[in-house]
């Protein structure tokens, strides 16, 4: 491009040299001329357009003024999800927009706000900076933050970051399409330690040198003694790098879940929550995760070929024309942007309130499930969870996996001491990510899979 552009100014200065200094003097002249006519008609059109504002303000109520001076309009930007027709997204309907400023502003007036939103704009980068770097570097030595970890910086951090990347959520659709190679994780359950492993082996070099997307299954929190630190680095990981890392939502992401103290004792996240900071900043810090856990999305699939959910497939809710079975990837991303779930909040619809329930609570069959309690014309059963949970059986998958064209399912949920299962013919790979607090022992492991195009590699904690 620049080659292309120098060589007629290259060409143009060879021919003014050879044409003599007359030719010079008659070009700076027309020039001048041109610039002169210019101006002259910039500031008349300058004029009339002050003096049409002048007469539209005179002839316009004041309410009108203020209400045209504020239009409400939303501006949609392209996300790396692709154009999802149909979804319950703003991103099937994408225009572009773009402000003008007057001509009647100076130029002055221009570059000094310029000046100044540039200036915002670099203080806000630097404390977000600041802001993600005490937790990273909390998350490397949590030992010597200590005090940070219980100091209102960090209940101050923490609540900035879930203001942050909840805007971030509410604009990804409820289903993601990534491409691999991507490393998939399931349960982090509060387990820092293993967590710190993960980061240690798999993206030892930083995320931002390592090649991929990272998809975690959801529940974060609960069961381990360091929810608050587990989160606050994913929620960093997801602020800083919001196009490659990707959090689903969990089960235990559901206020109904993640409030139960009854239940799990000091190891609740409203436990630690209000043992961190005390009861009243407890529970606002406790409310702030969960309305940005309100609005993660609820699924993935890579590479067209792998659906990656926390709980598994839903059951359908929506019919075509045709009378058949509606796509369950539409059905998820039809779920309400922000959904309780457990409790679920009154605009959330029936039916849609089923396919989220069933993404983070089902699980796959039995054996012993698929002989006496599963519906052999639907493939679903009652889940030995209760509740209204679900599992689904050898028929449920195929219908599933057909109906989309996937080859596999991969979600969490259970805990397994190989850290990695898989089930219903080889087509289900259930991960678990956490080593600990789940009763499987001191062996036990904690896994991931790396998708890498054909490839797919269990990665272990020993």
């Amino acid at each position: 491009m620049s080659n292309r552009h120098n060589q007629p100014l290259h060409r143009r200065s060879l021919a003014i040299s050879s044409s003599g200094s007359s030719i010079i003097k008659e070009q700076e002249a027309h020039i001048a001329s041109l610039q002169k006519e210019v101006k002259a008609l910039t500031n008349k059109l300058m004029t009339l357009q002050q003096k049409h504002a002048i007469e539209t303000s005179k002839k316009t109520p004041l309410t009108h003024q203020i209400d045209s001076a504020t239009p409400t309009k939303r501006v949609h930007r392209l996300t790396p999800f692709g154009n999802i027709v149909g979804a319950n997204s703003d991103t099937s309907r994408l225009k572009h927009e773009r402000n003008h400023m007057g001509r009647n502003v100076s130029i002055a007036t221009e570059k000094e706000l310029n000046s100044l939103t540039a200036f915002q704009e670099e203080k806000r980068r630097q404390a977000n900076h600041q802001l993600v770097k005490r937790i990273l570097d909390m998350f490397d030595d949590p030992a010597n933050h200590i005090k940070y970890l219980k100091s209102k910086d960090f209940y101050d951090d923490l609540k900035n970051l879930c203001s942050k990347v909840k805007r971030i959520f509410e604009a990804e659709p409820r289903c993601a399409f990534l491409q691999s190679p991507c490393y998939v994780f399931g349960d982090i359950h509060g387990n820092l330690e293993d967590l710190h492993f993960f980061a240690d082996n798999v993206w030892k070099l930083g995320l931002e040198l390592t090649a991929g997307n990272f998809l975690f299954l959801g529940d974060y929190v609960d069961r381990g003694m360091n929810c608050l630190e587990c989160l606050a680095y994913l929620f960093s990981l997801k602020f800083l790098y919001p196009h490659k890392v990707f959090l689903l939502r969990g089960n235990h992401e559901t206020r109904d879940v993640n409030g139960w103290e009854e239940h799990y004792g000091n190891r609740s996240f409203l436990w630690q929550c209000k043992d961190r900071f005390g009861t009243e900043m407890g529970l606002k810090i406790y409310e702030c995760c969960n309305q940005v856990f309100d609005r993660m999305p609820l699924a993935a699939v890579i590479d067209q070929n792998i659906f990656c959910v926390h709980g598994g497939i839903p059951r359908p809710v929506t019919m075509e024309e045709d009378g058949t079975i509606g796509s369950r990837i539409q059905d998820i991303l039809n779920v309400q942007k922000i959904a309780g779930i457990n409790p679920p909040y009154d605009h959330e619809d029936e039916d849609y309130h089923q396919v989220a329930s069933d993404c983070i609570w089902s699980d796959p069959a039995s054996e012993e499930q698929e002989l006496h309690s599963v519906d052999s014309k639907t493939g679903y059963g009652e889940s030995l969870r209760g509740g209204g949970a679900i599992c689904f059986g050898h028929k449920a998958v195929t219908d599933f996996l057909e109906q989309h064209g996937f080859s596999y399912i991969m979600r969490a949920h259970e805990a397994h001491s190989e850290g990695v299962a898989v089930s219903k013919g080889g087509r289900v790979f259930t991960i678990f990510s956490t080593s600990k607090d789940h009763n499987q022992g001191n062996q036990a492991m904690a896994g991931c899979i790396l998708v890498d195009f054909d490839l797919l590699q269990v990665c272990l904690l020993l």
